[in-house]
């Protein structure tokens, strides 16, 4: 089901090249696409990352969105029982369709997810005809 949704995500906005970034990534933060008439909307999973740790940038019509979420510090005292939640640096990018508005792209983190709206352009949205 996952590679599906991937697939799904990835006809609508390719994935770009990872090749660009600096640092190796160590995980890729999940990723809900939902398009409406009027826009494309991602949201990110991102628990525990602060939003000054993410950077969202826009260069030749790829958006990238990439980040870091540190890992927990532990005392000298402290013995791990388990340790499953990810971390370390991420990154996702996504070609864009010509239907988006890049200059109307916005976004906001609230409760550890970062929503990332991607407006259509006005002549890419359906309109009704009507018949005269």
């Amino acid at each position: 089901m996952q590679r599906d949704f991937d697939s799904l995500m990835n006809s609508i906005f390719p994935s770009a090249d990872a090749g660009e970034q600096n640092e190796p990534v160590t995980w890729h933060p999940r990723i809900d696409l939902v398009e409406s008439t009027e826009a494309f909307e991602l949201a990110i999973d991102l628990p525990g990352v602060s939003k000054d740790d993410v950077t969202i940038n826009l260069h030749d019509g790829v958006l990238s969105i990439s980040g870091e979420r540190m890992a927990r510090t532990l005392d000298e005292n402290d013995t791990v029982v388990r340790l499953e939640r990810q971390t370390g640096r991420f990154y996702r990018s996504f070609t864009l369709s010509n239907k988006i508005d890049d200059t109307k792209i916005e976004a906001r983190q609230e409760n550890g997810v970062l929503m990332v709206r991607l407006p259509k352009l006005e002549e890419s949205k359906p309109r009704k005809i009507s018949i005269i």
